[in-house]
């Protein structure tokens, strides 16, 4: 039986890639975790070499057949044990745009499918009320503003919509 606490770790248990001389790591999952140290101490060998290219490894191996016969053979790492890594990306340490307005999310172009997702699975609330704003159908909007007709003034504006134009036969 597994333990709880396994859930809340990354668990590597004898890393031997490049500098790294049989190291054995705890690394607390959900929070935003630094590698420092002196230059050649293997913090890339342990943030690229060991952690993401096994998190890429096995999210690689989730894919179908079909789907891996596309992508390159990712090694394991020289690792004895690694436990509890989720699927993982990388971002690489140039800047690559000229704008000082870019982030990590528009340089590594995962911007817009955050977009999309939030889009997807968030609610948008009211900021006078604080109640979730609801979607609304035609007929529910007339009746709405039929009544906001009768207690305020208000204004309806909404995008002309092109007319229709029929061809003419010049025969």
């Amino acid at each position: 039986m597994a333990d709880n606490n396994d859930k809340k770790y990354i668990i590597i248990k004898g890393a031997k890639v490049h500098n790294l001389k049989n190291i054995d790591l705890k690394i607390p999952r959900n929070k935003f975790i630094v590698i420092t140290g002196l230059s050649g101490s293997g913090k890339s060998s342990l943030a690229f070499n060991t952690l993401y290219a096994e998190g890429q490894r096995r999210y690689v191996e989730s894919l179908s057949s079909y789907a891996r016969q596309f992508l390159g053979r990712i090694h394991k790492p020289e690792v004895d044990f690694i436990k509890g890594i989720p699927p993982a990306i990388a971002i690489e340490q140039k800047v690559n745009t000229r704008n000082p307005r870019s982030t990590v999310g528009t340089s590594t172009e995962i911007y817009d499918y955050m977009k999309l997702l939030f889009a997807r699975i968030g609610k948008t609330y009211s900021p006078k009320t604080g109640k979730p704003v609801k979607s609304r159908v035609l007929q529910m909007l007339q009746i709405i503003l039929h009544r906001l007709k009768q207690v305020q003034n208000y204004k309806y504006l909404r995008p002309l919509l092109p007319q229709k134009t029929e061809l003419k036969n010049n025969s």
